[in-house]
């Protein structure tokens, strides 16, 4: 295991492996822990961004195996390490084994985001600090009707910068669903 500022070094070795081929989103990561078997990249779990966004992707040989938990695991460990106040994730309710995983490291759910008709996200911190506490209440107000009204708007402004706030990198951004998310809302 190590870890690595995020570098053009680092960023060709992990699409060489496949790991980006798969979730782009870690190349826009500040820094990544990464685990290797015979030189090549089989997970990576890093950070990034404005709400410090954690994100993970093992190939699929290696997947069911603890290496999940083991690498954000270290990235916690490293957050910590590296003085962080608190680190956020986005993670897919339907996705049980990743759901799993985050809760099972003390990631609380803040809120839910129906960002559109296929994609929803729960949105979990850890807090370190209490510097972390008064960012992770202030996104707990999206966690009411009128909260997520106010962040279908700031998402639908910020688009364009809205990927390098949490280090999405995927080359299929779509407008926001504000109608979708005040529908489907889910107090958390």
């Amino acid at each position: 295991m190590q870890i690595f500022e995020l570098d053009i070094d680092i960023k060709r070795r992990l699409r060489e492996s496949g790991i980006t081929k798969i979730m782009k989103s870690i190349e826009s990561c500040d820094w990544v822990v990464v685990e290797e078997k015979d030189g090549k990249i089989i997970g990576a779990a890093g950070l990034g961004g404005l709400f410090h966004v954690s994100g993970i992707q093992i190939l699929q040989n290696y997947v069911g195996k603890g290496l999940g938990k083991i690498l954000q695991n270290e990235l916690i460990q490293e957050s910590k390490r590296r003085n962080y106040s608190f680190i956020t994730v986005f993670n897919d309710p339907r996705n049980i084994p990743s759901t799993k995983l985050h809760d099972s490291l003390g990631y609380q759910t803040i809120f839910r985001i129906h960002y559109s008709e296929e994609i929803v996200n729960d949105v979990k911190a850890i807090i370190f600090k209490k510097q972390g506490k008064i960012i992770i209440n202030f996104l707990k107000l999206f966690n009411s009707k009128y909260g997520m009204l106010f962040l279908g708007i700031i998402l639908k402004v910020l688009k364009s910068i809205f990927p390098s706030l949490i280090i999405y990198n995927e080359d299929d951004l779509k407008s926001p669903d504000i109608g979708c998310m005040l529908r489907k809302f889910e107090k958390i």
